[in-house]
């Protein structure tokens, strides 16, 4: 699975009173100023993994130059997450992006 595919990836978990619709509604049809700015940030960032994966055959967290730049730009977004996000279920996000932080070998709990 690319990075980009576990932002579409349907969550787990049961659907008790439609989340499950609603938070892949968001993702791919987000609505309002805090939905389209999460999601465009998210997709945006877990694309420059997958991106730096096919240009230079290797991960990003590799990288001794970009892979910690990139891992904080993931820690940022986890703080965002404390915001609004309309529809977006934060939870599952904040999963997304901790799943393509230990992908990458980072430890989302400590990152300088």
């Amino acid at each position: 699975m690319t990075h980009t595919e576990r932002l579409t990836a349907k969550p787990r978990g049961s659907n008790m009173g439609g989340w499950q619709d609603r938070h892949l509604a968001a993702i791919f049809g987000p609505s309002g100023t805090p939905e389209h700015a999460m999601v465009s940030m998210i997709k945006s960032w877990l694309a420059y993994a997958d991106w730096h994966k096919g240009r230079h055959q290797s991960k990003i967290g590799d990288d001794g130059v970009l892979g910690m730049e990139w891992a904080r730009i993931g820690c940022a977004l986890r703080g965002l997450l404390n915001g609004e996000c309309g529809r977006l279920d934060c939870g599952t996000l904040d999963h997304v992006i901790v799943s393509a932080l230990e992908a990458e070998e980072f430890d989302p709990d400590n990152i300088d």
